[in-house]
């Protein structure tokens, strides 16, 4: 579950506008193998015990950890022992390939620098790149491939916000961000130009609240017609982050749902949290059509959360009603996520409308700033 902190420090962020970031590559999986091949551009290796080594286009070179060491293997044949390695670009343009041995991830093109050193049980590869060559990828994981331009411009802008403001997630570790879920998914470059496009028409832009503080910028695939306020989803109350009624997701596949309960298993679900005893109790007491999201549904005079229904039966969203049938009950939904921010399937309908990304922000975001990062404050823990 996501909290926000009530009390802050505000600080600009000189160290960050020249747009360099750093990721934790492979994050999930945690390979104890990679290789690293150079695609473009000649790359150097960097140690501690040597001078720079290059490494040319298509030379692979194997880095395994080995205790708190990790082992470089070349082409020619040169195994060394160190505790570190950084692979460094000679020039711009430079491109490399990144696979991890034993897993299933998919190799990654990537540039910039890359770091690997030994960490508890795996790897840690840290790729160092601008922050504006990372959003292409990030844009393509998290909103698809589809859609028209400004679409892709307004998930670029809450894609940029929500790195500057979650740059120190993982600083006790020694990077910025992961590729993975935990911070944004992170595929590494990407062939689409529609969408390297609109992030570099975007670029530097980020939306904040009306102090220039960068914004929370939740987003979700489908809001079913009305987006969730933040304190319905999370702890605190944002004033950006309120219900909004959306016309524009209606036509999607993911607007409305249904999925078929089996009766004993709704009943025995209700006993294990303590709403009935035996199945003579009323199980279902939620209105028949859904008209707004609620929070809790009244059963037998006691209150479930909409929130542990969708976690028990894995439904797309917690907005939705339950209907009685012979042997079972039918769950009808609408929407898929959990509701708070931009809804993804409404701005690309806004967008293929003619709506630019500026109305979409501001639609999804009530309130809030669009402006250069240059200008913002981030909001710190204290």
């Amino acid at each position: 579950m996501i909290r926000f902190t009530a009390c802050f420090l505000f600080i600009l962020l000189p160290a960050l506008v020249h747009g360099e970031i750093s990721v934790r590559i492979f994050a999930r999986s945690k390979p104890l193998t990679v290789i690293f091949t150079p695609s473009s551009g000649e790359y150097f290796i960097h140690t501690s015990s040597s001078d720079s080594i290059p490494v040319a286009v298509n030379e692979p070179v194997i880095v395994t950890r080995y205790d708190d060491n990790v082992i470089l293997k070349m082409k020619t044949g040169v195994s060394v022992a160190i505790s570190s390695v950084i692979f460094t670009p000679s020039g711009e343009g430079c491109q490399f390939t990144l696979r991890a041995i034993g897993k299933n991830d998919p190799v990654k093109l990537l540039d910039g620098t890359l770091k690997i050193g030994s960490f508890p049980g795996s790897l840690l590869v840290i790729n160092i790149t601008d922050i504006e060559d990372y959003l292409p990828g990030v844009v393509r994981a998290e909103a698809g491939s589809k859609g028209p331009a400004d679409y892709f411009r307004a998930q670029a802008i809450v894609a940029r916000t929500f790195a500057y403001r979650n740059i120190d997630r993982h600083m006790l570790d020694g990077y910025d961000l992961c590729d993975d879920t935990h911070c944004q998914v992170y595929p590494g470059i990407i062939p689409e130009t529609i969408i390297a496009d609109a992030c570099r028409s975007t670029a530097g832009m980020i939306l904040t609240d009306r102090d220039s503080i960068l914004i929370y910028s939740a987003f979700h695939a489908n809001c079913g017609g009305e987006t969730a306020p933040s304190s319905d989803v999370w702890v605190s109350t944002q004033y950006y982050l309120k219900a909004v009624k959306d016309p524009y997701c209606s036509s999607s596949a993911s607007a409305r749902w249904a999925k078929t309960i089996p009766a004993s298993s709704w009943v025995g679900f209700l006993r294990t949290k303590g709403i009935i005893e035996d199945s003579r109790s009323p199980v279902i007491t939620s209105p028949q059509e859904e008209t707004k999201r609620m929070k809790y549904m009244m059963i037998a005079g006691k209150s479930l959360s909409y929130d542990e229904i969708r976690a028990e039966f894995n439904l797309r969203s917690s907005f939705f009603t339950v209907v009685p049938a012979a042997d079972s009950v039918i769950i009808r939904g609408r929407g898929y996520g959990h509701g708070v921010g931009l809804c993804q399937d409404g701005a690309r309908g806004m967008a293929a409308r003619g709506k630019g990304y500026r109305e979409i922000t501001a639609f999804y975001y009530p309130g809030t700033l669009l402006m250069d990062v240059k200008n913002a404050r981030k909001p710190v823990r204290l």
